[in-house]
């Protein structure tokens, strides 16, 4: 018998999944070279580290409301603009926990870290998103095209 979605993700550890390495800059790198980073890793969020522990994240959102309007001076270090002390994933914690947490607080994109605090990558609602499309791809392709649509009946002869 095969397992349901649910059953999977409440079972599935997040060291499971294609992770992204994303990047990793110190509290006093600009942000323009930031900027340089996100582009060439092809990532959603940097993560901002004082040695290998994580104290901050820098990410799409933040590009949004804390740089776009205001245009900060390129040279500002990103410790100013980083969002400070986020939330964090161990690599054996489930996927049901990382989805609780991106659901109830608002996160797309998780500094992932090991037993003692260390910094190790990112999981971003796209790696959860993959999981589910690549081991439930019949459960995928047959949502409807609004999540919450629901058909009167069943279609077809």
């Amino acid at each position: 018998m095969s397992k349901t979605i649910e059953e999977a993700l409440r079972e599935v550890r997040i060291s499971e999944l294609r992770l992204e390495v994303g990047g990793a800059v110190s509290p006093d790198t600009p942000l323009a070279e930031v900027y340089e980073v996100l582009d060439r890793q092809r990532c959603n969020a940097v993560v901002v580290c004082d040695g290998d522990s994580v104290i901050g994240i820098f990410t799409q959102r933040d590009i949004l409301y804390r740089t776009a309007l205001e245009a900060p001076d390129p040279a500002t270090p990103i410790a100013e603009l980083m969002t400070p002390e986020p939330f964090k994933l161990r690599l054996d914690q489930r996927v049901a926990d990382a989805i609780h947490a991106m659901t109830v607080h608002g996160y797309r994109t998780v500094p992932l870290v090991d037993g003692r605090g260390r910094w190790l990558g990112l999981l971003s609602s796209r790696n959860v998103l993959r999981y589910i499309a690549a081991h439930f791809p019949e459960a995928v392709l047959n949502l409807p095209p609004r999540l919450n649509q629901q058909l009167p009946s069943a279609e077809g002869g």
